[in-house]
């Protein structure tokens, strides 16, 4: 967990305390909004305006309101979705030049603006304590756009505790391209049990920005092992209960890539406990999206028919729109950071390249899962009450399913939601 105050008493994760993050930064700038608004009608109604804006300390006022109003617009979901990497540079370097703007703005500020860049600087040394450099090998996933990282553990890695459903930053190797680009870092879930499998794999889909360039360095490279930075685990699934030895059954469901999250914990929960108590419901646009997972799953890994978990349920759903459409809903969303939301590239010719190599066959069914059968069959032995249920896939998926789950609220099932979506 990073150094943060506020995660160490709330014992909340980044994701769990951005929508309060937001929250409040909507406050104070509605409150800062306010105090610019009625100094500037008092210099109006006092004739003063000319002289003072000429004045420090009302210069720097209107920089600060300036600032946050910049930080605010930025942070709306559209500029967001449109390119993150403009939201996420705007938002940490205009926060930080608002530390010595607000500290000279007034003197009796400044004991507050201490002691916010006193927390700052520690959390930025921990950071760059905690970041590591390791070995990865860079993949592309075949006759998909997923990508695939495998780093190595090292003496470093090695000795930290890697919870199912954590993520990791990983900042992309500076000798390939440019220098810059070791200070670009992305969050990555963490798709293994790394203490069990001795490396940490990650899998994300292609779009535009950092994906992008991780595309062509696995085509540059052809497998061969290169640099990169790693700072982590961070994440909520510290925090999770205990699944196996808590919970009479266990239901995961997951859309694409959810199953980044969701894959670790499902073989995490098998590990303690019978596979009729847990159920993993998948849901990907081709047989090839899952070949990353499946190998982990099965007995015996090096044969692609020996048998899968049980409990286990694949559904290919078929070829979507150009734009990856999410299989609930036509909003385009995905687990993974977005930046813009743009594919690497158009999938007008997948079925064809599918058909052609064959990656359409193998262990999942064609079509939607079924969530409400999947539900009434995890809830409806006599002996279970409670349940946990987590989701990691597209706000659809998450409210079909909560639909489904909320029947047998009704009826007195104890449930423990948790519905995993990146914000950032």
């Amino acid at each position: 967990m990073s150094w943060s105050p506020i995660q160490y008493l709330t014992r909340m994760s980044h994701e769990e305390l951005n929508p309060y993050h937001r929250l409040l930064g909507r406050i104070l700038i509605a409150f800062l909004c306010m105090h610019a608004s009625m100094y500037l009608n008092f210099y109006i109604m006092k004739s003063l305006l000319l002289k003072r804006i000429q004045e420090r300390d009302v210069i720097l006022g209107l920089i600060a309101i300036s600032s946050f109003l910049i930080i605010g617009t930025s942070a709306l979901a559209k500029v967001r979705d449109w390119n993150y990497r403009v939201f996420f540079i705007i938002h940490v370097c205009l926060a930080a030049t608002l530390l010595p703007t607000l500290y000279f703005h007034v003197s009796h500020v400044r004991p507050y603006i201490l002691e916010m860049a006193g927390i700052y600087i520690i959390i930025i040394v921990q950071r760059n304590i905690n970041q590591k450099n390791a070995q990865a090998s860079i993949a592309l996933v075949p006759h998909t756009n997923l990508i695939s990282l495998t780093i190595r553990l090292n003496k470093d890695l090695n000795s930290r505790t890697y919870i199912p459903g954590q993520h990791i930053y990983v900042s992309l190797p500076a000798t390939l391209t440019s220098p810059l680009y070791k200070f670009r870092m992305n969050p990555f879930t963490v798709v293994n049990l790394p203490a069990k499998d001795g490396s940490i794999n990650l899998v994300a889909r292609g779009l535009s920005g950092t994906t992008e360039i991780l595309t062509r360095i696995a085509r540059d490279l052809r497998g061969e092992p290169t640099a990169v930075g790693v700072e982590g685990p961070y994440g909520a699934a510290a925090n999770f209960p205990d699944l196996a030895n808590t919970y009479d059954r266990v239901l995961l469901v997951a859309g694409g890539v959810g199953a980044t999250f969701t894959m670790p914990i499902y073989r995490s929960v098998l590990g303690t406990a019978r596979e009729d108590r847990v159920r993993f419901v998948w849901a990907v646009r081709s047989a090839a999206e899952a070949s990353w997972a499946l190998p982990a799953l099965r007995e015996d890994p090096e044969d692609p028919g020996s048998v899968l978990p049980t409990g286990f349920e694949l559904y290919v759903t078929g070829k979507q729109n150009a734009r990856g459409a999410a299989i609930w809903g036509d909003d385009g969303e995905e687990i993974e950071l977005q930046e813009g939301g743009q594919l690497l590239r158009e999938e007008e010719e997948d079925a064809a390249e599918e058909g052609k190599h064959g990656a359409k066959s193998g262990p999942g069914k064609h079509g939607r899962p079924d969530l409400r059968r999947s539900v009434d069959e995890v809830f409806g032995d006599a002996d279970v009450r409670k349940v946990a249920v987590l989701v990691c896939g597209p706000s659809g998926m998450g409210d079909a399913l909560r639909k489904e789950i909320g029947r047998w609220v009704a009826r007195g099932r104890e449930v423990w939601w948790h519905h995993e979506e990146f914000s950032w």
